[in-house]
C-alpha cells in the first residue's frame, strides 16, 4: 500500500502535469521574442471546454472571442489565430481563457515589435522569432504542408503553393514584387536551407540574378548612391511588397529625409520670396504632369546615382540646367 506522502506527491505531480498541458502557447510569435512584421498571432489554447478567449495588448482589451461554437471548433480545434497589430517596442500581451462567463486561465508575455525599417534593435531579452522549426510546425501539420518541396513553393497556383495560406497578407499590397504575385517563393527562399526556408542570398547579391540590367547600368556611373554601392537594396525596397510605389519601405520622402534629415530643417537649394526653400512636396511635378504625380526627392535625384554629383536626374553638371527641367524661361 502507498504511504500518504507518496500518494499526494503523485497527485501533487498530476495537476503539475495537467497544468502544464492546460498552459496556453504562444505558437507564433514565441513568448519573449521579437518580430519585425505584424501579422498573425497563433495561440494553441490546450482547451477543450472554452467558450471565449480575451486579448489584451498594452492594456487595450478585445471584446469576449466567441471560440466554444461546434463551428469554430471543426474550423480550429483549440487554436486561436487572430491578426496582431503591434506598437513598436515593447508589448504587454495578456491572454484569458473563460468558461460560461467565469476566467478560468490567465496567460501573459512581451513581445518586441521592430518594424523591418525601423533602426531600433530589440533587448537582448527578446530571442529572435523563428516559426519554421520542428517544434513549432508539429501542432500545425494536420492541417498544414509543412513539409513543402520546391516545386510546391514555386507553383503559380494559390491553391497549391502551401506558402500562400499563411502569408497571403503578402500579396495584399499595392506593389508587389513580381515573384510574390506570382507565388513563386522557391525563387529566393530554400526548403533545404537551416533554418528553414531562409533566404540564401541577400539584397544586391539576391536581387542582381533577375535585376542584371540594374546592376549593368550602375557600373556605368561615376556616382553611386551609397547603400546602393553597398548593395544594400533592401535598406530602401520590401522584398515582398509594399503600400508604396517601387516597393520603397516608407514614401520617397519619408525614405529619403530618413537619413538626409538635415534636408527638412533648411531651405533648400534656394531661398525664394517666401523665404523657404524649393518645394519638396505638395507641388505637381512639371516634368511628370501627364501622370499627375507631385512633386519629391527623385523629380531631381536620381536615387540610385547618376554621371554628377547629388544625382542630378538630366545628368548635367551646370545646376541651372537642371532648373531649366521646369522653369524653362
Amino acid at each position: 500500500m502507498l504511504k500518504r506522502s507518496t500518494v499526494a506527491l503523485l497527485l501533487s505531480l498530476l495537476l503539475l502535469a495537467s497544468s502544464v498541458q492546460a498552459a496556453v502557447e504562444f505558437v507564433y510569435p514565441a513568448a519573449s521574442s521579437w518580430v519585425n512584421r505584424t501579422g498573425h498571432m497563433i495561440l494553441k489554447l490546450n482547451q477543450i471546454d472554452l467558450t471565449a478567449v480575451r486579448v489584451t495588448v498594452n492594456g487595450v482589451a478585445s471584446e469576449l472571442i466567441d471560440v466554444g461554437s461546434p463551428e469554430y471548433r471543426k474550423l480550429f480545434q483549440d487554436f486561436f489565430v487572430a491578426q496582431a497589430i503591434w506598437d513598436e517596442g515593447r508589448n504587454q500581451l495578456q491572454v484569458d481563457l473563460f468558461n460560461g462567463g467565469q476566467k478560468i486561465e490567465t496567460a501573459a508575455t512581451e513581445i518586441y515589435y521592430t518594424p523591418a525599417e525601423s533602426k531600433r534593435q530589440a533587448p537582448p531579452e527578446f530571442v529572435a522569432n523563428v516559426m519554421h522549426v520542428p517544434e513549432k510546425e508539429r501542432p500545425c501539420a494536420a492541417c498544414h504542408n509543412m513539409k513543402a518541396s520546391a516545386d510546391q513553393m514555386s507553383s503559380n497556383s494559390e491553391k497549391s503553393n502551401p506558402c500562400f495560406g499563411c502569408h497571403r497578407k503578402l500579396v495584399n499590397v499595392k506593389y508587389v514584387h513580381g515573384p510574390v504575385g506570382t507565388y513563386s517563393c522557391g525563387y529566393c527562399h530554400s526548403s533545404n536551407s537551416n533554418p528553414k526556408y531562409k533566404v540564401l542570398k541577400r539584397n544586391a547579391t539576391l536581387c542582381n540574378q533577375c535585376h542584371a540590367d540594374m546592376a549593368q547600368a550602375l557600373k556605368k556611373r561615376k556616382f553611386v548612391h551609397g547603400p546602393v554601392e553597398a548593395g544594400l537594396c533592401e535598406a530602401c525596397h520590401d522584398a515582398h511588397g509594399s503600400q508604396n510605389e517601387s516597393q520603397l519601405i516608407k514614401p520617397i520622402n519619408e525614405l529619403c529625409l530618413s537619413c538626409h534629415g538635415h534636408i527638412a530643417k533648411q531651405a533648400h537649394v534656394v531661398r525664394t520670396t517666401t523665404g523657404e526653400g524649393h518645394p519638396l512636396k505638395g507641388k505637381p511635378d512639371p516634368v511628370k504632369k501627364v501622370s499627375g504625380k507631385e512633386m519629391t526627392c527623385i523629380s531631381c535625384h536620381n536615387p540610385h546615382g547618376g554621371q554628377v554629383r547629388y544625382f542630378f536626374v538630366n545628368n548635367a553638371e551646370d545646376r541651372m540646367l537642371l532648373c531649366q527641367m521646369c522653369h524653362n524661361k
